[in-house]
């Protein structure tokens, strides 16, 4: 082979090396949660006797899937470019108040989930317009949640609204097959979601806007749209959790929710989803909420302190962070 034909073809070599790179790391994420989901199974199931039980695991679906619900609305934010919404717990806490309230008050089963699915539509657009119109999307969202839990706390007296309605059972506490209906939602909501950014014009806009912004615009794409959609979705996400959970349990807490925005951010870094956008996919945080659920279950079970359940969670979140973020640079240098 003549030096010219080696010279031609390196280049063409160093392109279908550097796809390989980028495709092995892609399907690193997923791979890493599957292997990890597998390492809890194995360990939970020889050390702890309760925690392969049909009981346990169904505890562990239901958990799995409130997270999971609120991590794969979150993700369009992340995708989109945007960090993360830190508002999410507020929004679902204050979603399943005006569920009950409205089922308190005889509004209905239809009327109380249109009056709490609105409003966190509404709280969604808020917070994504002001993030489209160039505010910090941490500054605003941590703002919008302090903002919406006084105004929940003003509304209810910090008291914890009680509801009793039959025509809700089925939608907190059903189990067509002996599977809860939280957890049917989930994976309706996994494949839709994933439907969307894969085949849709609005999903491959939330890559591009995400992976390079000024690209983006210089096509002409819509960002502020595009933001606050993606704002809508997460707000609505988180909506449809907390009247899963108020049905369930039929009462509204306000701090039933303390805690989801930590649990929805791992999922979602745990599924291998980029910080700055561009690259990720509901179904990773759809399988980093239920690794996330079961870790704290087994950590549970094993009788290990909050601190430090916390502690082992964040230290998880942080080695798989820093893990898929070298092996996305190795990708771009190869």
């Amino acid at each position: 082979m003549s030096t010219e034909r080696v010279g031609a073809e390196r280049p063409r070599d160093r392109l279908l090396v550097s796809l390989a790179a980028i495709d092995r790391g892609r399907l690193v994420a997923p791979v890493s949660v599957g292997v990890a989901l597998l390492g809890i199974l194995i360990a939970g199931g020889v050390t702890t006797s309760e925690f392969l039980t049909v009981d346990n695991v169904l505890i562990v679906v239901r958990a799995a899937s409130i997270t999971g619900i609120v991590a794969l609305g979150m993700t369009f934010v992340t995708l989109s470019g945007n960090f993360f919404s830190l508002s999410v717990e507020q929004t679902a806490a204050l979603s399943s108040i005006i569920f009950a309230e409205g089922l308190s008050h005889q509004f209905g089963l239809a009327a109380s989930l249109v009056l709490a699915l609105l409003g966190s539509l509404v709280i969604g657009a808020g917070q994504g317009l002001v993030v489209a119109a160039g505010l910090n999307p941490i500054v605003t969202t941590l703002g919008a949640g302090a903002a919406l839990y006084g105004f929940a706390a003003v509304v209810t007296h910090n008291e914890v609204v009680n509801f009793s309605s039959s025509s809700s059972d089925w939608i907190g506490r059903a189990r067509p097959l002996g599977i809860p209906t939280q957890s049917w939602a989930f994976g309706i909501f996994t494949l839709i979601a994933t439907l969307v950014l894969t085949r849709t014009r609005f999903g491959r806009e939330v890559y591009l806007v995400g992976a390079n912004r000024a690209a983006a615009r210089a096509s002409g794409l819509g960002i502020g749209k595009t933001t606050v959609v993606a704002f809508v979705l997460s707000a609505l996400a988180a909506g449809i959790a907390g009247v899963f959970t108020a049905a369930q349990i039929t009462q509204a807490p306000l701090t039933q929710f303390n805690g989801l925005n930590i649990d929805v951010i791992a999922a979602i870094l745990v599924g291998g989803t980029a910080l700055q956008g561009g690259e990720g996919s509901t179904l990773r945080s759809a399988l980093g909420a239920v690794f996330i659920a079961l870790l704290a279950n087994f950590l549970l079970l094993r009788q290990v302190t909050f601190g430090t359940r916390t502690l082992v969670t964040g230290l998880i979140v942080v080695v798989a962070t820093s893990t898929f973020h070298l092996l996305r640079t190795r990708g771009r240098q190869v």
